[in-house]
């Protein structure tokens, strides 16, 4: 079980105040944007400068103290993702990345060559869907109506097509919806793809085993990132198999990737070395794997009982709304605590301002970059004419919703307060004036401060 009152200590964004529009007083940040990026703990932050301030000096080669101690607490980082995720080494290795993202389209660049087409869900975030677009041929398959994935559409496809890989996400950043991945990745195998996991969501929030490589049920590549862990911005990482890793050229060709150059020939390094050209970001990696080793100490298992029970009671709560339509109808225990809605006919911007200016609550607001999920989610099929109308440089609102992502810090009272506050919003009582530029609207009367 979690010591809240602990773990509320360990993170200084949860002390946090900021003035609100109508109030003398300044009211604390309530933090529900988990799913954008989470903020450090002092136990991150403290390493991560810690290295800045004591060690600070480029890995691999160097013969000097600074260099020798960084090296080796760079080298440490790949020993704690491969243990976090339970992963073997010798057919394996993890690749060092700036972001989910690179480490997404690292995959489909690795995989480009392969024969067949890549399957893509219709749930996924833009950055598991748009590099394998640019590297190949690709198909979607779909979703349920309570935006679950549809896995007997997933297996006529793989059945009625050659298919090297799947892109899937480990739990959405929409509705918090948590896939199977092992029996997808069974099979993806089963038909003779293999299996990438965005899980960018996933890595600090549940248990995460990609399982043997002999395993039907293996995790084939695996991407994540540390903003989305309780680490700073900058690192993120690929696991993937050394077969395919080291069959091709380098994603980034340069300094570090090599054995040897010549005039006229060199020869590559194995992986990770082979994709990792240049200075990585070798503080953002001690950070990450300290915020693996903190959400390792917390317990994932605790995390869990306490974001699922924390779920449950603010699904219960916003029942009290019935202005609130809710996207995706998914139980507590099958999602992440990512809760997606409309408030009526308001504008999800117009909401998100509101929480913000008035109450000091941190949402995410827009359609999230996944566009065809909440088109589906929406119950719009109006894609085209929207694509049209952007091109002509129309600007007007494409619609959305408003998301609160919960944490390991955030607590029952926090989401009292947000329920209070949408009740207020869905009787029109706000107090400030705002203006609307096609969604986008500005508070009169606010001023932001950065001190």
């Amino acid at each position: 079980m979690l010591d809240i009152n602990y773990i509320r200590e360990e993170f200084p964004i949860t002390k946090k105040c900021f003035q609100v529009y109508g109030s003398t007083e300044p009211k604390n940040l309530i933090y529900l944007d988990h799913g954008a990026s989470t903020h450090p703990c002092s136990t991150v932050l403290n390493k991560y400068i810690d290295f800045i301030k004591n060690y600070y000096s480029n890995v691999h080669r160097g013969k000097h103290y600074l260099s020798m101690i960084s090296t080796e607490l760079f080298d440490r980082v790949y020993e704690t993702i491969f243990n976090f995720i339970n992963a073997s080494k010798p057919d394996n290795a993890i690749v060092l990345t700036a972001n989910t993202t690179s480490a997404l389209d690292m995959t489909a660049w690795l995989m480009k060559d392969h024969d067949g087409i890549t399957l893509i869900s219709l749930m996924e975030h833009h950055s598991n869907d748009l590099p394998h677009r640019h590297r190949g041929e690709t198909m979607h398959f779909g979703v349920n109506k309570d935006g679950s994935l549809d896995l007997d559409d997933l297996e006529a496809k793989l059945k009625n097509n050659k298919v090297k890989l799947v892109a899937v996400t480990g739990a959405s950043n929409v509705t918090g919806y948590i896939n199977d991945i092992h029996k997808i990745a069974e099979l993806a195998h089963k038909h003779g793809a293999r299996i990438l996991v965005d899980a960018a969501q996933l890595l600090a929030h549940r248990q995460i085993d990609v399982k043997p490589n002999d395993d039907p049920q293996h995790i084939d590549f695996l991407a994540a990132a540390g903003h989305k862990a309780y680490a700073p911005f900058g690192s993120a990482f690929l696991f993937g198999p050394r077969d395919v890793l080291d069959r091709v050229q380098p994603y980034t060709p340069g300094g570090g990737t090599v054995l040897f150059v010549s005039e006229h020939d060199y020869i590559y390094a194995s992986s990770p070395d082979r994709h990792q050209g240049g200075t990585p970001n070798i503080a953002g990696a001690i950070a990450l794997a300290e915020s693996l080793n903190f959400l390792s100490k917390a317990g994932l298992d605790n995390i869990r009982q306490h974001e699922v029970e924390l779920t449950e009671y603010a699904l219960n709560r916003l029942k009290e709304v019935p202005e609130i339509n809710l996207l995706g109808d998914i139980a507590a225990e099958d999602r992440l605590g990512v809760i997606t809605f409309n408030i009526g006919e308001l504008s999800n911007g117009l909401v998100a301002d509101i929480l913000n200016h008035e109450a000091a609550i941190a949402t995410r607001n827009g359609r999230f970059c996944a566009h065809p999920y909440l088109s589906f989610l929406l119950g719009r099929d109006d894609s085209e004419q929207i694509i049209t109308r952007l091109r002509s440089g129309e600007k007007f609102d494409i619609g959305g919703a408003v998301r609160i992502s919960f944490g390991i810090f955030n607590t029952e009272s926090e989401v009292d307060d947000v329920v209070e506050n949408l009740k207020m919003i869905a009787n029109r009582k706000w107090k400030a004036k705002y203006e609307n530029d096609a969604a986008y609207f500005d508070c009169k009367g606010v001023q932001l401060s950065a001190s």
